[in-house]
């Protein structure tokens, strides 16, 4: 998490005393929060434990707030083996006629305007293949009126792990400023 914080400028906040007498064993385990200004958002970057886990393992969130009147949700995540089981149960599927990205995430919405705007940007697209790429962890990406969240399972903080959240950052960050300019027509 420290380098996490140092790479993308936030301020580290403990998440107890311990931890912050012991800021490498926080660090490596995911007890602190990250918040800070990134791109003109603030930006809070935490961990939080699956429900009914004593321990491992836990989720890794990147949350930019919104706050737009209009309701929508989006989500994005990774395609699963049995993505036609997904589509049947939750509704709301919509294909984004990229095949690349088509063949790797699942996307839902009830807003389809929104989720064309955010895709009809090619920086968008580069991203979400960074994050998504084949044979890597799933994660997920939520949109809604109130904000802008990205959270993904780990076991501890790597290389590979700070990687993908400083991608998401930025993903998150510009999902934020379309949606703010899409949503408030």
């Amino acid at each position: 998490m420290e380098r996490i914080a140092r790479d993308l400028n936030l301020k580290i906040i403990p998440d107890s005393p311990f931890y912050g007498m012991f800021p490498k064993i926080g660090g490596l385990l995911g007890r602190q929060t990250l918040c800070g200004k990134l791109y003109g958002k603030q930006l809070t970057v935490c961990v939080t434990k699956f429900p009914g886990c004593k321990q491992f393992p836990m989720r890794i969130v990147a949350r930019v707030d919104l706050h737009i009147e209009k309701q929508f949700k989006i989500t994005a995540r990774a395609k699963p083996f049995f993505s036609s089981i997904h589509k049947i149960f939750d509704g709301n599927a919509f294909f984004s006629n990229n095949p690349i990205l088509d063949g790797r995430l699942l996307f839902f919405t009830d807003d389809g305007r929104l989720l064309r705007a955010i895709l009809g940007y090619e920086e968008i697209h580069d991203q979400l293949c960074t994050i998504w790429q084949p044979g890597k962890r799933s994660g997920t990406l939520i949109a809604s009126n109130n904000s802008v969240i990205y959270h993904e399972p780990f076991g501890l903080v790597t290389k590979a792990v700070r990687g993908r959240i400083e991608s998401a950052v930025t993903l998150i960050c510009d999902v934020a400023d379309i949606l703010k300019m899409f949503g408030a027509n």
